[in-house]
């Protein structure tokens, strides 16, 4: 069974518009026409492709692996012709979409990073900071190529890769002591204070708590002397203005890369994944 190009680009169209009406005047048909093809896919695929909403249409989960298909078809069409034609410029081109938690999209993924893009100026990046519950949202919705997680997210559809390990401590200001029992966390709905301290040997300790929204704002909070943290060790050593808390033990957690398992990658995906392997668990240890 083949893919007609036709309602593939019918499709997509429809996908990234989530409107068909706007997605057949992109293409230049009626929307009667572009209907039709995508109902030709649904029917030879026997796949409901869109989830029809109040305004517009959305992919299912089947239309999503759909075009995460076409997009991967895309780029690597673009990788052979450019090198068959000889009509692409030397090294890689394309997007590179990856989002994570704060502490370890400054510290470790942008330096990680950085040679490569160097080295390959058409690359266009766009690494997102997010919450790590909105992580595998990004990377379901297609907003993103890669999300990096402290725990694994199972789907039998992603690769997953450990990358090392963050070791996670106790901090207080050097200069101004927080006050008894308080420690800064991102919002009320983060929840690695508590998470750190179910993990410690005895009584989980009482404490209140108050919030930054940040982690480099919870490392200047800490040495404003406004609370303790619970916080990676690779962000705060060498940094004179906090002392790690030794009445803690250090917890472990792991930093893993998730991505949708396709047949074929491109040259970019296969960089990116090689270039996080190998530099990613230097930084964690620093």
């Amino acid at each position: 069974m083949g893919l007609s190009s036709l309602q593939l680009e019918a499709f997509v169209a429809a996908a990234r518009a989530g409107n068909f009406s706007q997605a057949a005047g992109e293409l230049h048909i009626t929307q009667s026409a572009l209907s039709q093809r995508i109902k030709s896919l649904e029917e030879e695929l026997h796949q409901t492709l869109f989830q029809r909403m109040p305004r517009g249409v959305r992919p299912t989960d089947a239309g999503m692996r759909l075009l995460r298909y076409c997009k991967g078809r895309d780029r690597l069409e673009e990788e052979l012709l450019a090198d068959l034609t000889g009509s692409g410029e030397a090294g890689l081109g394309g997007s590179l979409r990856i989002a994570a938690y704060s502490s370890i999209v400054r510290s470790v993924l942008m330096p990680t990073l950085a040679p490569l893009l160097r080295e390959h100026p058409k690359v266009q990046p766009h690494v997102q900071n997010a919450e790590m519950r909105e992580l595998p949202e990004l990377l379901l919705s297609g907003s993103v190529d890669f999300v990096v997680l402290d725990r694994a997210f199972p789907r039998s559809d992603l690769e997953i890769i450990k990358l090392g390990e963050e070791e996670i401590v106790v901090i207080d200001g050097r200069e101004h002591p927080a006050p008894p029992g308080v420690y800064l966390d991102h919002d009320p709905d983060d929840p690695t204070t508590a998470q750190y301290f179910n993990q410690q040997a005895g009584e989980v300790p009482s404490f209140r708590r108050a919030f930054l929204d940040e982690v480099y704002a919870l490392l200047d909070g800490v040495a404003l002397g406004m609370g303790r943290a619970v916080i990676s060790r690779h962000l705060v050593d060498g940094d004179p203005r906090v002392v790690i808390v030794e009445d803690f033990r250090p917890v472990r957690v792991p930093v893993l890369l998730h991505f949708f398992r396709q047949p074929f990658y491109t040259q970019l995906h296969e960089q990116v994944v090689a270039t996080l392997c190998e530099r990613v668990p230097e930084r964690l240890t620093r």
